[in-house]
């Protein structure tokens, strides 16, 4: 399962009978990051990215759902202490992920939920 995303990110998601679900993120075409479903507790949020400039500013963020199965709250960042949140559009993949992006400047992303405390990650330069 191909589903586009946004700019240069898009994703693709496998998961058949019996197997674990599979996130794949790709940036430009290059495979950036897998993700598997586990029993073991696992991080809430796995990678960030942001595309900088004035041109097409975004950014794109990735991960598992809280261990309740919920979706977790995403706000992407600006500044140098993320005191600006610019909200984020959350999808969730087969069951087990979840994606976010927002098409405004952002340097990182602060993602928390049921049974997680807050986690700020700062994102990654798009190539």
């Amino acid at each position: 399962m191909a589903l586009p995303v946004m700019g240069p990110w898009s994703v693709r998601g496998s998961a058949g009978r019996g197997r674990r679900a599979t996130l794949e993120v790709y940036e430009n075409g290059e495979l950036i990051d897998v993700l598997v479903t586990s029993s073991l507790a696992g991080g809430v949020i796995r990678g960030a990215r942001r595309r900088p400039g004035s041109g097409h500013p975004g950014a794109f963020a990735w991960g598992r759902l809280c261990a309740d199965g919920s979706v977790p709250a995403v706000a992407f960042t600006r500044g140098r202490r993320a005191s600006q949140r610019v909200p984020a559009g959350v999808t969730t993949v087969l069951g087990a992920f979840w994606l976010a992006w927002c098409a405004a400047p952002a340097t990182g992303v602060l993602v928390s939920g049921p049974g997680c405390p807050p986690i700020r990650l700062r994102a990654g330069v798009a190539a």
